[in-house]
């Protein structure tokens, strides 16, 4: 229905109501209807003023208040006070509806009129007084912005907005500067608004190492918009094997979780298959074991990693990450969504045996977020007497909670793809139902676990789980108090406290007396003012099967934390709390005994970070942030650079550092990058250094939740 008619319509539509099955009213008297309008209104309000050459949109009708059918066509008219430059109208369209251009130049008296005219009474009509005002400067800018780098010969697309540019066709150009001859091209060379054009990096690195790429208003050669992108060496790409990879999802409701094994020869994917399980609140959880058959993967222009895997006919999934060397990585986003996960090569698919140090989370049935960590012994081929193994819950309700038993379980061999299936069964005195796993052993000692049906299609748990079991080796079952005494230990978590999200990194050293000092940096986005690290002291216990019971680990003011750390032997273990206040779960690295400096964290690492904000409309946003940086060593202080992907498809930026050296590992300072709102903006941080090949960083003021690891590029 026309707008125009929709008063005229209305007005019908009462008369009817009157005129029609009124017999119980009497005999009415006939009603006097106008033939002709009444008035003439601008039906959408014109804008009070334009710029000169700027285009709007006029509408005006007659009505006829009465009138079931009527014509409530205009004519238009402008004037001004420069006779004949008033600006020009265009020929109604089918509602009645004009455009205005306004003039080239500010008339006199800086006004025009103009006035919609009844077609069937002329004496009718409504005016709109517009005033002209002087051309408003065009602006360009880059539209989904650009990134911070590009490998060499690398293609990416750009795009330019353009404002206020009332020409027929507003249009940018692109030009590339550097320091050498070859700066790079762009196809096309020219593009509308918004439109995408390709840039291709040069085929080395420039001198300076960095491109000015510029779009310039094709309108107004004076307005440009300019940014700088770095020139990096191309990064390395998969070797050929079969590699295992794991996604893990949030904790509790929406928890997820992604494992599986991919063979990759010579950029194509020729094979593998994947464990996903997912749940929902109060639905439990669904499973699916698929067949990978096909897919591809190749550096992106960034220099990270995306790897395409094809699911049967129908599906595919995408995974973005980032390499640390050709056989380990990160993996921090499925389709775009965010995780922050592992790629590792596998180089054995034995069986398992012995004991493992296991940690898992995500949630129960009831999409309660839970933790589960232990060490189950594999003490025979294929099977789990329940000796030397124990298991440790802490959330998910009130009834699974605490040490659980194990009796009698199993372990299935590796298939093709070094895929195993663990039942694990309660013991008598435990409350924990079954639980069965699908692990991708990487090697001896690394199983990648996530949560799966039972043998007749159901689940026993019904939670949505996964993690990660490290192999301990010849160390089973002959751990002690002398097994970590005069040691210390980096580890980070994260996890949830009262206040939602939690994130917790630190130092602690075990001392022969059975008590553990040390230092640490705990942030829920409570704390008013950066946090220096803290100083904390405690106690620990370590029983035979490797679980290490760290207790009443405090400052005596801010916190006190409790946890179990699940040795592997051979430097560092899985760690999840023993606390329902503070949830958590994380690992622990055994940390160089020798005094550090500067130097010894310096070189090429790999990031892999997980971000968590709160927006200003009080929404949780989480994210990862995957990336490579390089740490320069000078006069006592690490100063880093490099670049990050937001793992979403985004374009990358920036990240620096900077930080004090400190003889214990524990450097503060403050890093540049991660705040989505201004990449700008320095946030203050403490990286606890493990060695010269791994650190772990955390975020101590309230912008956002950052809680990364570094890994050493090999």
């Amino acid at each position: 229905m026309n707008a125009r008619k929709v008063v005229v319509l209305l007005a019908g539509f009462c008369i009817g109501l009157v005129l029609a099955g009124c017999g119980g009213l009497g005999s009415l008297p006939p009603i006097s209807q106008p033939s002709g309008p009444t008035s003439v209104i601008f039906v959408a309000t014109p804008p009070k003023s334009l710029a000169v050459n700027a285009s709007a949109t006029l509408y005006a009708a007659a009505i006829y208040p009465l009138a079931l059918s009527a014509n409530t066509a205009v004519t238009y008219s402008v004037s001004c006070g420069s006779t004949g430059a008033c600006g020009v109208l265009s020929a109604s369209d089918e509602l009645g509806a004009i455009v205005y251009t306004a003039p080239s130049a500010v008339p006199t008296g800086g006004t025009v009129t103009v006035k919609a005219t009844s077609a069937v009474d002329t004496s009718l009509s409504a005016s709109a007084t517009i005033t002209i005002v002087p051309p408003i400067p065009i602006t360009v800018s880059f539209f989904g912005g650009t990134p911070a780098s590009v490998q060499v010969s690398a293609t990416i697309p750009v795009r330019a907005g353009i404002n206020n540019d009332v020409s027929a066709n507003p249009e940018a150009r692109w030009t590339v500067t550097c320091g050498g001859s070859d700066c790079g091209a762009f196809n096309p060379t020219t593009t509308t608004d918004e439109a995408a054009t390709a840039y291709t990096a040069p085929a080395a690195i420039p001198p300076g190492t960095t491109v000015t790429v510029t779009a310039t208003s094709v309108t107004d050669p004076t307005k440009s918009v300019s940014a700088g992108i770095v020139i990096t060496a191309a990064a390395p790409t998969l070797a050929n094997g079969t590699y295992v990879f794991q996604l893990p999802g949030p904790t509790g409701n929406g928890a997820s979780f992604i494992t599986g094994a991919i063979v990759a020869s010579n950029g194509a994917i020729t094979g593998g298959e994947q464990d996903s399980v997912y749940g929902d609140s109060g639905d439990g959880a669904s499973a699916l074991l698929q067949q990978i058959t096909g897919g591809s993967y190749a550096t992106t222009s960034d220099g990270n990693m995306q790897i395409t895997l094809q699911l049967g006919a129908y599906e595919t999934e995408t995974l973005n990450g980032t390499l640390v060397s050709g056989g380990h990585g990160f993996v921090a986003g499925l389709d775009g969504v965010p995780g922050t996960g592992t790629l590792d090569l596998q180089t054995s698919t034995a069986s398992p045996s012995r004991g493992y140090a296991i940690s898992l989370y995500g949630a129960d049935t009831f999409s309660n977020p839970v933790w589960i960590g232990g060490v189950v012994n594999v003490d025979g081929a294929g099977k789990i007497s329940g000796t030397g193994s124990v298991l440790d819950v802490v959330g998910g309700g009130p009834v699974i909670n605490g040490t659980q038993t194990l009796s009698a379980s199993t372990v299935s061999a590796p298939d093709a793809y070094g895929r195993v299936v663990f039942q694990l069964n309660p013991g008598a005195t435990a409350t924990l139902p079954s639980v069965y796993l699908a692990g991708y052993m990487v090697d001896a000692t690394h199983i990648r676990l996530s949560e799966i049906e039972d043998t007749n299609g159901n689940y026993s748990y019904q939670g949505v789980m996964g993690g990660t079991a490290l192999g301990q080796g010849a160390s089973t079952g002959h751990f002690s108090a002398s097994s970590i005494a005069g040691s210390s230990y980096v580890f980070g978590a994260q996890g949830m406290d009262a206040q939602g999200t939690l994130q917790v990194a630190g130092m602690l050293t075990a001392n022969a007396d059975g008590k553990v000092k040390g230092l640490l940096n705990w942030n829920d986005l409570s704390a008013m003012s950066p946090q220096n690290p803290v100083a904390f002291t405690g106690t620990y216990t370590v029983d035979p099967t490797g679980r290490v019971t760290l207790s009443n680990l405090t400052d005596g003011a801010g916190f006190n934390y409790s946890f179990h750390l699940y040795l592997t032997g051979s430097g560092g273990g899985l760690l999840v709390s023993n606390d329902g206040n503070d949830e958590m779960a994380g690992e622990a690295f055994e940390q160089q005994s020798g005094a550090f400096s500067a130097s010894s964290f310096s070189g090429n690492y790999g990031l892999s970070a997980s971000l968590y904000a709160m927006t200003s409309y009080g929404v949780p946003q989480f994210g990862n942030a995957i990336g490579k940086m390089t740490a320069t060593a000078a006069n006592g202080t690490d100063t880093m650079t490099g670049f990050a992907d937001p793992a979403n498809g985004g374009p990358d930026f920036a990240v620096s550092a900077s930080f004090t050296a400190a003889p214990n590992g524990v450097s503060v300072g403050t890093v540049a990058g991660f705040n989505s709102a201004d990449r700008t903006n320095e946030g203050n941080f403490t990286l606890y250094v493990v060695d010269d090949t791994r650190a772990v960083l955390i975020e101590t003021d309230r912008t956002e939740l950052l809680l990364g690891a570094f890994d050493r590029v090999q």
